[in-house]
């Protein structure tokens, strides 16, 4: 019963992680389309930084928490391909994702509320999109992995 709830948990988690993160970078892309209606990309840029610190790490922590909890359940990958990608490359993602975005979305806020032009301010703002789409795609990745089970 435990793994079936922490299953929940893992899935629910790893959907809410990938929604957010696109909603986000949907929501970035069309800052840069309104900067010009007088819609600030900073004040979008720290809107989701925000959101970003204080939903999807979070949330991102509980998919490794739960499917650690559910992989030490089942005593190991057991050599399933498909768990071994998920437990090696998904967790070292998760980690690097749980401290390294924090780090450095904070440091591409920074130097936009610093920027005074719109197009230095929408290269900053671009590429913190790119590095929400790598997240997305890898993580599109891990899912598929999970979900093909090869």
């Amino acid at each position: 019963m435990d793994y079936k709830i922490a299953l929940f948990f893992h899935v629910v988690s790893m959907a809410a992680w990938f929604g957010g993160l696109s909603v986000m970078a949907v929501w970035l892309r069309k800052a840069i389309a309104n900067h010009e209606a007088g819609i600030s990309m900073s004040k979008s840029l720290e809107f989701v930084h925000n959101l970003n610190i204080r939903m999807m790490v979070p949330t991102a922590a509980l998919v490794l928490i739960a499917g650690l909890y559910m992989l030490i359940g089942q005593g190991g990958s057991g050599g399933q391909t498909w768990l071994l990608i998920k437990e090696r490359f998904g967790s070292l993602f998760l980690l690097v994702y749980i401290i390294g975005f924090p780090i450095f979305g904070g440091k591409i806020f920074k130097q936009a509320k610093a920027a005074t032009d719109a197009n230095t301010m929408a290269s900053l703002v671009k590429r913190y999109i790119m590095v929400l789409n790598v997240t997305l795609l890898i993580l599109a990745f891990i899912i598929l992995t999970a979900t093909i089970k090869f």
